[in-house]
């Protein structure tokens, strides 16, 4: 099987694991919870199904009977930690450190190109930008930018568009867009920096409220009580709102300025008691 270090969830490694040994030798979900000391002949299976979680004290007897050891076992109790966190910003501290027990051993983790690019809201709009700017330099690019940065963050996100291949770059430095298309991989690893992009672009959003000119932008809202079987139908009409613009997008031609269009629904409130109904 695949080393643990290609891993970003430890419930498959467990279950890939455990198919491995049943394949070769009849190991039964019995054999593998008394190898890891639990008395509950079924426990790593509900791990696996996520319907139990590993505490710190379960992670090492597992990581011993699985024979993990050294960075093997490091990382593992990384792993672990990542998949069980809520906490996004503890989740971004426990990647970054997987990511480095992984590169000091030439291991790349399996969506890490995704998480690059969905982790600064420069990525996506230089690769949109830069090929319609042929020759620009950096500081030309920052220069056409409508929210502040600077050449040294347009240098390095060219750098990483360039590097997962995002973008690509001819011999007198123009940029096009490679045939790779930009999806969010493994969900693993790539939610937390959506998450982080959502909350980028919703700053700038805010932002253009003072610095973009009202012809220029549309930004609106609605405050409404729903049921739950109408905020069903409303999601479900966002997601054909949405495959409607891209059709749009599909169709044009002649692009003259890159735009960001945010659809947000959430809620304000908690969930409200129910209307009383008297005879």
């Amino acid at each position: 099987m695949k080393p643990v270090m290609e891993y970003t969830s430890y419930r498959i490694y467990i279950r890939d694991y455990y198919t491995e040994r049943k394949e070769r030798s009849g190991f039964t979900w019995r054999d593998f919870a008394k190898a890891a000391g639990y008395s509950s002949p079924v426990f790593l299976k509900l791990v696996c199904d996520s319907k139990a979680n590993l505490s710190e004290a379960g992670i090492e007897r597992v990581a011993s009977a699985m024979g993990l050891v050294g960075v093997d076992l490091q990382y593992f109790r990384h792993l672990v930690a990542f998949n069980q966190e809520k906490s996004s910003a503890a989740k971004k501290k426990i990647f970054a450190e997987m990511r480095n027990i992984a590169n000091e051993n030439s291991f790349a983790l399996v969506g890490e190109d995704q998480y690059d690019y969905y982790g600064s809201w420069l990525n996506p709009v230089l690769r949109e930008m830069a090929p319609r700017l042929n020759g620009a330099t950096p500081a030309q690019m920052a220069g056409e930018l409508v929210f502040g940065s600077d050449a040294a963050h347009v240098k390095s996100s060219l750098k990483l568009l360039e590097k997962n291949g995002f973008l690509e770059k001819d011999e007198q430095g123009h940029y096009s867009q490679s045939n790779r298309s930009v999806t969010t991989g493994n969900l693993d690893v790539t939610s937390l920096a959506i998450r982080e992009m959502h909350r980028q672009m919703g700053e700038l959003g805010v932002q253009s409220l003072d610095q973009v000119p009202v012809a220029e932008r549309d930004i609106s809202g609605l405050t409404i009580g729903i049921s739950e079987t109408a905020y069903e139908k409303i999601t479900k009409e966002i997601a054909e709102f949405r495959r409607r613009i891209s059709s749009i997008v599909m169709e044009d031609s002649g692009e003259e300025r890159v735009y960001r269009l945010n659809v947000q629904l959430f809620p304000l409130t908690k969930t409200l008691p129910g209307e009383e109904h008297h005879d």
